[in-house]
């Protein structure tokens, strides 16, 4: 298994408030895409605070334990200690308050070729099979709540101008909501795990066009591509080669 990274402060913004992790050890392997946001330096804290707590998290609850480990509950836990943390840290020093993050991570259980992806705003994680790409993940949107009550179309959706508004993130509120998936994983499987800077500036068929070609090469691609039509916001990837 391999993983390749890249991010990028994009053409707009003055900083880069994403955030990214990856870790492994002899059985489980996390990779994860914050996206920070509460303005000029507390966007940038809110998704330090999330990938440092979860990946902390995910090393002392995977390092030597056994095949008991219920990684689900490992994802939920992580989630709600980092949002617990970022409210923390917004409540303490007045420059933060507001802050909060959006979060998309997968575990993936090298053993079991199982893959567990857990997400909070509208960081995305995709598993790619063949030609074909899927979204696994759903955003916590504005749009995408219209779009499931058929008031916008998805295609309506891509042009909509209330597009970045998220309807949950971490620090946002005490009880956090997190969704999670269970992947099996087949031979040849890649995941892709981004923010919304990759996404809102290339479309799903570019993407794979990219990814299908080289993982490796595909990193520095994209964010050209994301650059060249407009670099609206920060820009982060990891791919992985299952």
């Amino acid at each position: 298994m391999k993983a390749y990274f890249g991010t990028n402060v994009g053409q707009i913004r003055e900083k880069n408030e994403d955030d990214y992790v990856l870790l492994e050890n002899e059985r489980y392997f996390l990779c994860a895409v914050a996206d920070g946001m509460g303005g000029y330096k507390a966007g940038e804290i809110a998704s330090e605070i999330v990938v440092t707590t979860i990946g902390k998290h995910f090393m002392d609850y995977t390092d030597g334990i056994a095949s008991d480990v219920k990684i689900p509950m490992m994802i939920s836990e992580s989630i709600k200690l980092a949002n617990k943390l970022v409210l923390k840290e917004s409540s303490l020093n007045e420059e933060f308050s507001g802050m909060g993050s959006t979060i998309t991570l997968a575990v993936i259980d090298k053993k079991d070729k199982v893959a567990y992806v857990g997400n909070v705003g509208d960081s995305r994680t995709y598993l790619i099979r063949g030609n074909i790409i899927k979204q696994i993940t759903d955003d916590h949107s504005f749009v995408r709540e219209l779009v499931k009550k058929g008031e916008l179309t998805a295609v309506e959706a891509e042009t909509y101008d209330k597009k970045n508004i998220i309807t949950r993130a971490l620090g946002s509120e005490e009880n956090v909501r997190e969704d999670i998936f269970e992947i099996d994983l087949h031979a040849n499987d890649r995941l892709l795990l981004c923010s919304d800077g990759l996404t809102n500036n290339v479309d799903e068929n570019c993407i794979l066009r990219e990814i299908e070609e080289s993982s490796k090469n595909s990193i520095k691609n994209l964010i050209d591509i994301a650059n060249q039509n407009g670099g609206t916001d920060n820009i982060t990837l990891i791919v992985v080669d299952c």
